[in-house]
């Protein structure tokens, strides 16, 4: 088959490519700086013109780009779409709705929503593993990150985002009640209990402080974008350095983030670390791998969660639902079991419990690990990803 294959820089985009590759296929490469416009005249006229040339069988890319759509929906071509960011305010383009679509996302919440909506070409799949990076992590012998515990992701603690901007234009009143609302979620995973506070009167408040807007080519949600983007990372901010702080007290903690300013008592800062290579060391050399997901995903498995157990790394996660769910093997067999391939925390407390544990027991531990990485090994690999998604238009 011949795959017009969106080139950016996305997660996995060569380990995808060499997959579809070994599997037969063609991968016909296309790039064009305005992949990411809604709108684009030039980026239409090449794309036209690189599909007349290239004559490909189906477009497949990481995340929805509407533009794309608009242009398989013009030539007739399945456009096969794997979103891992979440948020992503594109999908609510009206574009989605093309019957040339197949898209698919990994939070099985957000999926349903579409669902209900009478999207049905949106589908539920786990994120792929890489585990081809076990060659080269094994071939390191100098264990530059070897630490007990582990944190990569971003504290979302710049100055003067989008909840500080918001923040000093609110009413008192209306700083407290975002402060409670998030105080609360803060005790609960697997439940949303602010999405249900942002009523009508609620958003135009927060609309008067900080003038976002859906946008005018879409059906996204009205508080879609307080939600995800405004309160979602300053709840998710809020958690992080919570986190990272009440571990630190006893233990040192190991973080990689974007900011290399920030300091937290116990947690020695590192800065970035880069995906490809220092990244896939530090999940195999770190006993502990944190991670605590964005809170603007609802229920999936995060990137950073495959990325960790195909590294061989322990996972210690916090607690979401999709971890239970098995849509690869007929006896649930795919399904990840805490305690068994990973483990998750559903409070302050009990990640500090499972960190002391865990540390102290090590056989146990690495067997979690090693259970983890056969796992994604077995059922949730690049390539029986790829054959999941991409078989169907081989029939």
């Amino acid at each position: 088959m011949r795959i017009l294959f969106l080139r950016w820089n996305c997660f996995n985009r060569e380990s995808t490519v060499e997959a579809m590759k070994k599997q037969g296929h063609q991968v016909l490469p296309f790039f064009h700086r305005d992949y990411n416009q809604l709108e684009s005249d030039d980026f239409k006229e090449s794309f036209a013109d690189f599909a007349e040339e290239n004559k490909p069988d189906i477009t497949f890319s990481y995340n929805y780009f509407p533009i794309v759509a608009e242009c398989c929906h013009d030539l007739g071509l399945p456009y096969v779409s794997v979103v891992y960011d979440n948020p992503a305010v594109y999908v609510y383009s009206y574009t989605l709705m093309y019957p040339t679509n197949h898209v698919y996302i990994f939070d099985s919440q957000w999926v349903s929503e579409f669902n209900a909506g009478g999207l049905n070409n949106v589908h539920y799949i786990t994120l792929p593993a890489d585990t081809s990076r076990m060659d080269m992590i094994k071939k390191d012998h100098e264990k530059k990150h070897a630490c007990d515990i582990s944190f990569v992701g971003a504290l979302y603690n710049e100055r003067h985002n989008f909840y500080e901007r918001m923040e000093e234009n609110l009413p008192e009143y209306m700083r407290g009640y975002l402060e409670g609302l998030m105080d609360a979620q803060s005790l609960v995973y697997g439940s949303d209990i602010i999405k249900p506070a942002l009523n009508g009167e609620v958003i135009a408040a927060l609309r008067k402080a900080l003038p976002v807007f859906p946008d005018k080519l879409s059906v996204e949600p009205d508080n879609y974008r307080f939600l995800k983007y405004v309160i979602g990372r300053k709840q998710t901010s809020r958690e992080r350095i919570k986190y990272l702080t009440a571990i630190g007290k006893d233990h040192r903690v190991d973080l990689y983030t974007l900011d290399d300013t920030a300091e937290i008592p116990g947690v020695i800062n590192h800065g970035v670390a880069d995906y490809d290579y220092d990244m896939p060391l530090v999940f195999a050399q770190s006993r502990i791998n944190l991670n605590i997901t964005l809170r603007s995903i609802d229920t999936g498995i995060p990137q950073r969660c495959m990325d960790i157990m195909s590294c061989g790394g322990f996972l210690l996660t916090n607690y979401q639902a999709d971890f239970s769910l098995d849509t690869v093997s007929s006896d649930g067999s795919a399904a990840f079991v805490p305690g068994v391939d990973y483990d998750f925390y559903s409070s302050t407390d009990e990640l500090i419990e499972k960190v002391d544990y865990y540390l102290s027991h090590e056989e146990e531990r690495a067997q979690i690990a090693e259970n983890g990485f056969k796992k994604v090994k077995k059922y949730y690999s690049i390539d029986s990803f790829l054959h999941r998604i991409l078989d169907e238009f081989l029939k």
